[in-house]
C-alpha cells in the first residue's frame, strides 16, 4: 500500500510525500493511483476561470525519485545484507580491482548507506516524540544514542581503508563528504528531540545531558577533521548552511531519477477537435445546399441563410469541442512522465491530471467523508465550495533488475497556496472579551477551513485520509489530520 506524509512545508506550502511501492510478480506492472480533493470556500474566489490548469501547475512543484530503503537503526551494521556491509564489500572489490566501474558502485555505495542512516534516524526520533510515557522515552533514548555511536564508529573505522593514494581518484574525498554528512544529520535530528520534547520531566534529566553531550561530540569531531560545516558566534553562518545544502544534495543523487514529460493524449485531442469542426461543417454544408436548392444562386434570402450557417457553424463547433475535450479530460491525463534509473532503462511512469469537479459527480465514499467532516460548519456553506481535483497514477515495472534495485518510487508534492490567500480577509478582528468589570477588547484569529481528501488505491486496497488545512492571508497555519468518527 502507498505510504503518505502530510506536512507544512512553509508559511505558503504544504507538502505531500507519497511512496509507490515495487511490488508484485516480476514482469507486471503495479498500478497505484492517488487523488487530492480539495474543498475551496466560495469566500476564496476561486473558480475555473480565475485559476487555469496552467496556474494550478504553477503552483505545484513535484521531485521523483527512488524510494529509500527502511531500516531500523540498529540494523544498518551487523546483518550479512545489511547497508554497512554493502559498503564494505564495495570497498574491498574496489581495492583489490580498482576501475571506473567498481570505484562508481563504491561512491554509490557510500551515498545509499547515508541516504538508509538518514530515514532510519528520522523515524527513530519520530517515534521517541510520539512516546508519551517519560520513563520509556528515556529508554528509546539510550538505545538510540547507543546505536548512533555504533554506526557512527563503524563508519569512522573505514577511514584508514579508503585513504589510499590512488592518482586522479576522490575516493576518500567522498568518504569525507558522507562522514561530514552523517556527523550533520545527527546534529540535526537530536536538535529535532531536544526543541520538541520537555526533557525536565526525567528526574535527573540525564537523557537532556546525554543527547546534549552527542552534539557537542558531533561538534568537536567536524572541527577536529576540518569540516567547515560548524557554526561559529559573531557570524552570518551562510557559509554552513550553503555547505550543508551541498552535502544533501550530493549524498541524495543516488536517488535521483531521469524523467520525460509530455502532455498526453495530443493526438486524440486533435482528433476530438477535427470531429468537432466535421460535425460544423455537416451542418453549415446542409443549409447552405438546402438554402441553394430552395432560393436558387445569387439571390439575398440565399446569401443571408448562407451567413447564419456559418455563424451557428461556429457555435455548434465550440459547443463540441467543449463537450469532447470534457470527455477527454476524463479518458487522459494531463501529462505523462516516463522515468528512467540511472542506467538509462526505464522503469515505470507516471500520469498527473487537474480539473474541477463538481459535487454532483463525486464519488460517494468522497462525498461521505466529506460530510464526517463537519464540526463547525453549516451545512449550507459547502453548496457554493469549488473542488480541486488532482490526480495521480503510478506504474512501477517490475522486472528483476529494478526490484532488486529500488524499494520503489516516491513522488514529492509541494502545493502553493498564495492564490487562494489573495481574496481572504484581515488575518486578525477585533471582538469584545466579557470580564468582571464589564469588557475589554481583544483581537482573534481569522482564519479559513480548506479541507482536503487525500484517496490512495492500488490493485487490491482503497484508503482515505481527511485533512484541513487552517489558513488565513498571511499562510498556512497548521494541518490537522480529521478523525473519521466524526471528532476533528
Amino acid at each position: 500500500m502507498i505510504r503518505s506524509y502530510i506536512k507544512k512545508h512553509d508559511q505558503m506550502s504544504f507538502e505531500a510525500k507519497l511512496e509507490f511501492p515495487a511490488k508484485g510478480k516480476s514482469g507486471k506492472e503495479n498500478d497505484d493511483n492517488f487523488d487530492i480533493y480539495l474543498f475551496l470556500p466560495s469566500g476564496l474566489d476561486i473558480n475555473k476561470h480565475n485559476f487555469t490548469n496552467r496556474d494550478f501547475y504553477n503552483s505545484l512543484k513535484t521531485n521523483i525519485r527512488l524510494t529509500t530503503p527502511l531500516y531500523l537503526l540498529r540494523n544498518i551494521v551487523g546483518e550479512e545484507k545489511s547497508p554497512f556491509n554493502r559498503l564494505t564489500n564495495s570497498i574491498e572489490t574496489f581495492l583489490s580491482s580498482p576501475s571506473p566501474e567498481t570505484e562508481a558502485e563504491y561512491k554509490l555505495q557510500v551515498k545509499r548507506f547515508c541516504s538508509v542512516f538518514g530515514v532510519a534516524l528520522r523515524h527513530e526520533v519520530n517515534h521517541i516524540i510520539s512516546t508519551k510515557n517519560a520513563e520509556d522515552r528515556d529508554q528509546l533514548i539510550k538505545k538510540f544514542a547507543k546505536n548512533v555511536k555504533k554506526v557512527r564508529e563503524n563508519y569512522k573505522s573505514l577511514r584508514n581503508n579508503i585513504n589510499v593514494p590512488l592518482p586522479n581518484s576522490r575516493v576518500f574525498a567522498v568518504y569525507q563528504s558522507a562522514d561530514e554528512y552523517q556527523s550533520l544529520l545527527v546534529e540535526k535530528h537530536i536538535f529535532t528531540v531536544i526543541s520538541r520534547l520537555s526533557l525536565k520531566q526525567t528526574e535527573d534529566n540525564q537523557s537532556g545531558e546525554l543527547l546534549d553531550k552527542m552534539v557537542l561530540d558531533e561538534m568537536n569531531y567536524r572541527m577536529e577533521r576540518g569540516y567547515p560545516s560548524v557554526a561559529k558566534t559573531g557570524r552570518s553562518n551562510e557559509d554552513v548552511l550553503h555547505r550543508s545544502g551541498r552535502l544533501k544534495k550530493f549524498i541524495e543523487s543516488n536517488l535521483f531519477l531521469n524523467t520525460d514529460t509530455k502532455k498526453e493524449g495530443v493526438l486524440v485531442e486533435q482528433i476530438l477537435f477535427s470531429i468537432a469542426a466535421g460535425i460544423a461543417m455537416v451542418f453549415a454544408t446542409g443549409v447552405a445546399f438546402a438554402s441553394q436548392m430552395f432560393y436558387g444562386n445569387l439571390s439575398l434570402p440565399f446569401f443571408i441563410a448562407l451567413v447564419i450557417s456559418y455563424m451557428f457553424k461556429d457555435r455548434i463547433k465550440e459547443l463540441i469541442r467543449i463537450y469532447l475535450d470534457k470527455k477527454h479530460q476524463k479518458l487522459f491525463y494531463d501529462y505523462k512522465t516516463n522515468i528512467f534509473h540511472q542506467n538509462k532503462k526505464k522503469i515505470g511512469f507516471l500520469k498527473e491530471s487537474f480539473h474541477f469537479e463538481q459535487y454532483m459527480y463525486l464519488p460517494k465514499e468522497i462525498i461521505d467523508v466529506r460530510n464526517s467532516m463537519r464540526s463547525t460548519e453549516i451545512t449550507e456553506e459547502s453548496l457554493g465550495e469549488k473542488i480541486i481535483h488532482y490526480r495521480t497514477k503510478v506504474s512501477i515495472m517490475n522486472t528483476k533488475e529494478t526490484v532488486e534495485d529500488f524499494t520503489g518510487i516516491t513522488q514529492i508534492l509541494r502545493l502553493n497556496i498564495s492564490d487562494f490567500t489573495r481574496k481572504m480577509d484581515d488575518p486578525e478582528k477585533e471582538v469584545f472579551i466579557r470580564t468582571k468589570k464589564g469588557f475589554k477588547r481583544a483581537f482573534a484569529d481569522r482564519v479559513y477551513h480548506i479541507n482536503m481528501i487525500l484517496t490512495y488505491s492500488d490493485n487490491d486496497d482503497v484508503e482515505i485520509k481527511p485533512f484541513k488545512l487552517i489558513a488565513n492571508r498571511k499562510g498556512i497555519k497548521r494541518i490537522e489530520k480529521i478523525n473519521l468518527s466524526g471528532n476533528d
